[in-house]
């Protein structure tokens, strides 16, 4: 039986029934609020894989499946990385869902996913599958991770597997946790090899169920974001879950215009940190400025 030492955080899922695949392609509210088809001009993400380490992916959704590269379903332990939740589909949709014209679009469409199944249908699993699914990623080719999972306690399993990305230029973005803002950053989250998300509302607000405190890099959209579903469908869904896979489709249009102006770009947690520092704004309300609420502030994509 699988240990449940972990599970995927807490989030809000509304399906939206009657759009599918074949619909005319709807533009999420936070492409259109930074601009970020402008960030297109100079990379769509090519030529980057992005590890989603998450409850797998729908591998014949037709808004995603030309970018899947073959996975890996850890907790069963074969090549079959089929999505049996909804989430991991979700979140691999919000990076790189297909600028096709139908369904929905991602933050950087071009951008390859690496599925890595950890976590079973009921959304837990153990903090040996998600070690191994990380490490698996690193070497099968994952430039960035992003992993929307949380436990309220530390394993130096995963802690050691987040080190061993670093020691490869694989950096892993974190989901802060969906606790309330009154709570500390969840693990893996809070551990310092990762770049911590919190998530934020349409009115540029700390989401209220985003958790916070001073692990916390960065805030993205994280309210009714919409993407895809196993079936060729999608939902709306609300949670840090949904802010970290946004913030990492903005990494991965950085590290494709990187490589594509350099042969042999220098790309690690800190260079992300600091150049998307260049170009966050604040958030919105009482806690504006607070770096516990907002950490660097909002993610957006970079233009230059």
């Amino acid at each position: 039986m699988r240990r449940r030492e972990c599970s995927l955080l807490p989030h809000i899922r509304t399906d939206l029934y009657g759009f599918n695949s074949q619909s005319m392609q709807l533009i999420p509210w936070a492409l259109k609020e930074f601009k970020v088809q402008k960030a297109w001009g100079y990379s769509e993400g090519e030529d980057v894989v992005v590890g989603v380490i998450d409850t797998g992916c729908d591998m014949h959704h037709d808004d995603i499946k030309d970018n899947l590269l073959p996975g890996r379903n850890i907790v069963d332990d074969n090549n079959n990385p089929q999505d049996d939740n909804g989430h991991g589909t979700h979140v691999a949709g919000t990076v790189a869902a297909i600028n096709n014209g139908y369904g929905v679009v991602g933050v950087a469409p071009k951008t390859k996913i690496l599925p890595v199944k950890v976590l079973g249908s009921d959304g837990t699993g153990s903090m040996l599958d998600v070690a191994n699914g990380i490490r698996w990623a690193v070497d099968h080719g994952a430039e960035i991770l992003t992993m929307s999972l949380g436990s309220p306690a530390a394993s130096r399993l995963v802690e050691k597997a987040i080190e061993y990305a670093n020691n490869n230029n694989v950096t892993v973005f974190c989901a802060a946790g969906n606790s309330g803002n009154h709570v500390d950053v969840m693990y893996p989250a809070k551990f310092i090899k990762t770049i911590s998300i919190g998530a934020i509302s349409r009115n540029l607000s700390i989401s209220n169920f985003s958790c916070t405190g001073n692990s916390i890099d960065f805030v993205a959209p994280g309210e009714d974001i919409v993407s895809c579903v196993p079936g060729n469908g999608y939902a709306s869904m609300s949670g840090t879950s949904m802010a970290t896979p946004y913030a990492v489709g903005c990494a991965a249009l950085l590290l494709s215009l990187s490589k594509s102006r350099s042969a042999n770009p220098s790309i690690d947690k800190n260079y992300y940190i600091n150049q998307f520092k260049k170009n966050t704004k604040p958030i919105n309300g009482k806690h504006s400025g607070d770096k516990r609420y907002q950490g660097y502030g909002i993610i957006r994509p970079i233009y230059y």
